[in-house]
């Protein structure tokens, strides 16, 4: 099948799940048109056709693909457009992630020609799969791109493609009540640089004040602003978050996952 344009979309906080897309969207070897969407999901993204291919990443936050998410997905269009839907979570479980992906792509039109699930450093420490993607996986990353791109040279149209199976329930794994709000506090070793302002998903750090939060019940609990603050500033101190990180360390840190791939 002749592929014109490759497009990648990506949501990606602390840039583990960008590391992945842009590994796999790099071995077709053709021109790739980035759609970051991770600082703006009011953006309107072109209708896609049958010769693009589009590869999609987002990380996985308990279980399921971000909520804020949801409403953007319904607004893509394929036209029977090949897809590769990538989930990348913290060495616990993707659980429903990639299923949730890959239904609301095709009920926009696209055709799942491959998919994976890969693992990227907790967003609550480097304790949990440190350093991941790390080479391994973004050699497996590359190999299963080099697979998917033979499968699609061997087919006339993505109508071609026989269906694939992810793991996963219906109904999806229903999504955490929201409790109290919580959200990241600044300590005294703040300098004002405004770094964590520019990286924050959601845009609730104030950029002339950074140890303002402006919309706590926003908060992704990314911890972008905690992982690129060079001073340190920036911390969890909710007691869910201490609680759930010690349970991530005792449980999700000495066992390393691998990633898996569905052709």
């Amino acid at each position: 099948m002749n592929i014109k344009k490759v497009h990648c979309l990506t949501f990606s906080p602390t840039g583990t799940t960008r590391k992945i897309t842009d590994t796999i969207a790099g071995v077709f070897q053709t021109k790739i048109y980035n759609h970051d969407i991770t600082y703006d999901r009011t953006k309107d993204i072109p209708d896609f056709t049958s010769t693009d291919l589009l590869v999609v990443g987002v990380p996985v936050y308990g279980g399921r693909i971000p909520a804020l998410l949801e409403d953007f997905f319904c607004r893509l269009h394929g036209d029977h457009t090949l897809c590769i839907p990538v989930v990348v979570y913290g060495n616990r479980a993707f659980e429903d992630a990639l299923l949730e992906l890959s239904d609301l792509l095709k009920d926009q039109g696209f055709v799942i020609a491959g998919a994976g699930a890969f693992i990227g450093e907790h967003s609550y420490g480097n304790e949990i799969a440190g350093g991941r993607p790390n080479g391994s996986d973004l050699a497996a990353a590359t190999k299963f791109a080099e697979t998917l791109r033979i499968k699609l040279d061997g087919i006339a149209t993505a109508d071609d493609l026989e269906p694939l199976h992810f793991p996963g329930n219906h109904p999806y794994k229903e999504r955490s009540a929201p409790g109290i709000p919580w959200a990241p506090a600044t300590t005294d070793s703040c300098n004002n640089c405004g770094i964590c302002a520019t990286v924050c998903p959601m845009g609730i750090i104030d950029r002339d004040d950074p140890k303002k939060i402006t919309d706590p019940g926003s908060c992704l609990h990314c911890c972008a602003c905690v992982k690129t603050c060079p001073k340190n500033a920036k911390v969890m101190e909710s007691e869910f978050y201490k609680k759930f990180r010690g349970f991530l360390i005792a449980n999700c840190s000495e066992i390393q996952k691998n990633p898996e791939i569905f052709v």
